[in-house]
């Protein structure tokens, strides 16, 4: 069974790992760009995670406005919107009636 001790001597002992071969100057080159490889991989993670779920939410909002808008305009124009008054706002489709009649004095 390997243990973590032996993956991190695998990867970062420069005796074991396999640049073992190569100069110790090349070796030192090759470690120091794989680390900022790495180290760039690693911010741009932190970053999407810290930023995916605000991301998310703000996504979110603007569909739902866009939605929203959309919908609005489309039962504007197909209502006639200059035609309606404010109680047709409140029209049941199911039975015809009006809604909330003894708010308005109905």
């Amino acid at each position: 069974m390997s243990t973590i001790r032996e993956w991190w001597d695998v990867v970062m002992d420069e005796e074991m790992n396999p640049l073992m071969r190569l100069p110790r100057v090349v070796r030192f080159q090759i470690m120091m760009y794989l680390s900022c490889f790495w180290c760039m991989i690693f911010t741009v993670w932190t970053g999407w995670v810290l930023f995916l779920g605000p991301s998310m939410v703000a996504h979110a909002l603007i569909l739902i406005g866009i939605f929203f808008t959309a919908k609005v305009f489309r039962d504007a124009k197909k209502e006639q919107l200059g035609k309606m008054t404010h109680r047709d706002f409140y029209r049941d489709p199911k039975d015809g009636g009006v809604k909330y009649d003894d708010i308005w004095g109905g």
